[in-house]
């Protein structure tokens, strides 16, 4: 892997591998802070290059109405990845604001629906299960495939009980799983006149439902929407589960990338409304289920 965190300048020799000499390099916010934009290109560092070259196939094929995404350039070799970078056709457009209840909701569940879709049937390589990065910790420990106890020790601060009592209200979900981009938030660009352009993919192999309780969860924590907004997803199939899931997920990245910092008690902080709201919706929604079971039959 390549990172640019510590570089002022994208090397020149990747700038020439990509047909990019000669031009402007402007840093990039918002992702992990390594991404550069030079010229009409975003060139950014890839986690290896087998994962680089898989994301820009999947992008490279997928298309459908509804939604945009940055094509990949291949380098000047014809490969997809050099010197452990990637580059990928500059996109218009800006993130929505998901303060309050943000306007944009309809427009990003509809491009989220239309992605989906289109991604339905593609394939993910074996590898990835393999794969060891917080993301796929988070998502192991969300669907009760790792055991969360290495986790949730002290480091893990207030983060730590609200995750429990999380993993305490999952309830099993008959939804069929697909490859999904499990960050929408602040990877969907909004541009006049243009479908919005999905970003920066991040995949995980979940329900096609889990992307929108994931930008929710996101909406909620850090970026002062109010609980109104769920009221956007009703019609989601599971979807108080989906939200469970999708804060934990959140929670346990937050843990493993926070550990040790005073950022466990931000997010900790961050993380306590929204626990006590999705745990209030679990309790609500199973509140009839047992009433209908303590109530007597017509001939009892």
């Amino acid at each position: 892997m390549v990172s640019s965190e510590w570089l002022d300048v994208v090397p020149a020799a990747v700038l020439a591998a990509f047909g990019a000499t000669g031009v402007d390099q402007v840093p990039l916010s918002g992702g992990r802070g390594t991404a550069w934009r030079a010229g009409r290109i975003v060139l950014k560092p890839a986690d290896s290059v087998r994962e680089g070259r898989w994301f820009a196939d999947v992008y490279n094929a997928l298309s459908g109405p509804g939604f945009l995404v940055p094509r990949p350039v291949r380098a000047v070799t014809g490969d997809w990845v050099e010197q452990g970078w990637t580059a990928w056709q500059l996109v218009a457009g800006v993130p929505a604001d998901w303060s309050g209840v943000s306007p944009r909701w309809p427009e990003l569940i509809a491009v989220s629906r239309a992605l989906h879709a289109a991604l339905a049937g593609a394939s993910v390589p074996e590898w990835r299960a393999t794969m060891e990065n917080p993301w796929m910790i988070g998502d192991q420990v969300a669907w009760g495939e790792r055991d969360p106890g290495p986790l949730l020790g002290p480091a893990a601060g207030p983060i730590a009980g609200q995750v429990r009592l999380l993993l305490a209200a999952l309830r099993p979900v008959d939804l069929p799983d697909q490859l999904i981009h499990a960050d929408l938030a602040g990877n969907v660009l909004f541009a006049d006149g243009a479908p919005p352009a999905v970003i920066d993919f991040s995949p995980l192999y979940r329900p096609a439902g889990l992307p929108l309780a994931i930008v929710a969860v996101d909406a909620l924590m850090w970026h002062r929407a109010r609980p109104e907004v769920l009221g956007q997803l009703a019609s989601e199939q599971e979807l108080d589960q989906l939200l469970a899931r999708a804060l934990v997920y959140r929670l346990v990245t937050e843990v493993i990338m926070r550990e040790g910092t005073a950022g466990i008690d931000a997010a900790g902080r961050a993380g306590q409304p929204v626990t006590d709201l999705v745990l209030a919706r679990l309790a609500a929604a199973a509140r009839p289920v047992r009433s209908a079971l303590r109530r007597p039959g017509r001939y009892a």
